[in-house]
């Protein structure tokens, strides 16, 4: 991308979206001196690394952990970002079959670490947010090229501000709607917009139970269905990660639903959701649970991208125009991809 000024370097970018992505991009950029603006449309950050806190219980209910291993998002999380309560769960992950069978994981997949905090998953995307100029619940709605770059708006047709470059870092979806109502080249946006159509995203429904007694201690922490013909796709035991996760005596399981249940009960209300799932758990755990003693719910409708697009193809066409995008409609749903993304993507703009 040709960059403006003698210097060389970008003065004004904004970021849109803040979630692992945008943060880690943040950064990046900002640390190369530019000037860097966050624009989010929810009330916090970090997107599907998404903690809440009631009744005493803490719990991740989008991404579950973010996965080791890797050199670039490991040093953000265990360097730059560190956290005082950053754990390595110790536990393996196991799995299960459509008849409900569990058996051991695979042990060179459980040896890697399964980072996350006692304070919840969100704690890295507070810390990355730190620091930062974040413009929260503010959605962009579409952009207008200037002579400098580009002047964005919100949702009710302001203008936020100008900027030299901006990043795209959204679900492909909302990144389409953007690019659609924006004033860009005809044939430019055209071609924009037919890699982002090849994104698509599994819907995913995560119920929260919890119970006191806490459900019987397993030699795992979580269960995953590698078939993907049971009705639960993941099953955690989320006190697990810290017991002051939980009031005392009392355990959190979470159950992610898989997409073809996620798609089928969507518009079903959620009390009968919730029960259905009990049962569900009950009947694969084998474990005559009490009635949860506390319950909550969560959809995702864009919780893991079922088909990606390519990054390359699609920035070598944005580059040119002052835009880029990244995120995991190009690298799939992991947390520490999503990291890695960013980073490389905001190299690439410096």
């Amino acid at each position: 991308m040709n960059s403006p000024g003698k210097s060389g370097t970008l003065k004004s970018i904004a970021i849109i979206g803040a979630g692992c992505s945008g943060l880690a991009a943040a950064h990046i950029l900002r640390d190369a001196g530019n000037a860097v603006t966050v624009f989010e449309r929810s009330q916090d950050v970090g997107g599907r690394a998404a903690t809440r806190q009631q009744q005493s219980f803490i719990y991740d209910h989008g991404a579950q952990y973010i996965k080791g291993g890797s050199a670039v998002s490991s040093a953000l999380i265990t360097e730059r970002f560190r956290a005082a309560d950053l754990v390595d769960i110790t536990k393996p992950v196991w799995i299960f079959d459509q008849q409900g069978h569990i058996q051991e994981g695979d042990p060179l997949q459980n040896m890697e670490p399964k980072w996350t905090y006692r304070s919840g998953l969100n704690t890295l995307a507070k810390d990355m947010a730190h620091g930062l100029d974040i413009r929260l619940r503010t959605r962009i709605d579409h952009l207008q090229r200037t002579i400098a770059g580009w002047s964005l708006f919100d949702g009710t047709g302001h203008p936020v501000g100008e900027f030299e470059r901006v990043l795209i870092a959204v679900p492909a979806s909302h990144a389409l709607e953007i690019i659609e109502a924006s004033q860009l080249p005809a044939a430019e946006r055209e071609s924009v917009s037919l890699q982002l159509r090849k994104v698509s995203y599994r819907p995913l429904i995560s119920v929260m139970l919890g119970y006191q007694p806490a459900p019987q201690t397993r030699p795992y922490y979580a269960l995953v269905n590698t078939d993907k013909a049971h009705a639960i796709s993941w099953l955690a035991w989320e006190h697990e990660k810290a017991p002051e996760r939980v009031p005392e005596q009392a355990g959190l399981l979470i159950a992610q639903m898989a997409p073809h249940y996620s798609r089928e009960w969507w518009q079903v209300p959620s009390d009968e959701i919730i029960s259905d799932v009990v049962k569900r758990v009950a009947a694969l755990l084998d474990e005559p649970l009490s009635s949860p003693c506390f319950t909550d719910i969560c959809h995702w409708r864009y919780a893991l991208p079922a088909e990606t697009t390519n990054a390359e193809q699609l920035n070598a066409i944005a580059f040119p125009l002052g835009l880029a995008f990244c995120g995991d409609a190009f690298v799939g749903g992991r947390v520490h991809l999503a990291l890695e993304h960013g980073v490389a993507v905001a190299r690439q703009l410096i």
